[in-house]
């Protein structure tokens, strides 16, 4: 869910006027690649998880997509995540709708959710994002929100289940410069582990 950057005000605008046909063609490709190359997501597939404060953007790394994450919190002992589900794709679907649908007044409560649910560095990530979160003022100020759907969810082959490609369709809204842009197509690489009780979301990287 690297180092920590600084956020851009929402996690998952990618490039709201790129032509939609070379926008699917991309997330073809990578769920192509994630499809063929076992283990993508330990064999230096670009991390390209933001964040999303609207402060101190000058600092924060180059990502091909604003708002979303990059960063982890000091590592910590863990408690047994909540609700495990039942199943990795339920898992990986069920972390992928609540890390998509939020807004400016939910977003730190939701994050914390996910957190909660998470092992590893999906909820160190988590964690992380939440105190930014708190911090981030711009949000408030825009009343962003970010809506969608998970439209699939795949394993990678050869990773003997643990990795899988998520992709999701969604929209941010807000004023300013959020008012009317153009929903968009996401590709996350998420690993899942098996804890008791069920599966949980270990790590969640969005690609594209």
């Amino acid at each position: 869910m690297g180092d920590v950057g600084c956020q851009a005000p929402v996690r998952n605008v990618i490039e709201s006027k790129v032509n939609p046909v070379r926008q699917l063609t991309r997330i073809l490709v990578t769920v192509m690649l994630a499809a063929s190359v076992p283990f993508l997501a330990a064999c230096g597939l670009a991390n390209r998880e933001g964040t999303r404060s609207a402060s101190s953007t000058a600092s924060a790394p180059a990502q091909a997509n604003p708002g979303e994450r990059e960063g982890s919190a000091p590592p910590q002992r863990q408690a047994a995540p909540l609700a495990p589900a039942a199943s990795p794709q339920s898992a990986v679907e069920r972390f992928a709708d609540g890390y998509i649908n939020w807004s400016y007044q939910t977003l730190a409560a939701d994050e914390q959710r996910l957190a909660a649910s998470a092992v590893g560095e999906a909820r160190a990530s988590e964690l992380q994002a939440r105190q930014q979160t708190e911090r981030d003022s711009a949000l408030a100020r825009g009343r962003v929100f970010n809506t969608g759907t998970v439209a699939t969810v795949a394993p990678v082959k050869g990773a003997g289940g643990s990795v899988w490609v998520c992709v999701t369709r969604e929209q941010t809204g807000g004023q300013g410069e959020y008012t009317a842009l153009a929903a968009a197509y996401h590709v996350t690489l998420a690993t899942v582990a098996r804890v008791p009780g069920g599966w949980s979301v270990r790590s969640w990287r969005p690609e594209l």
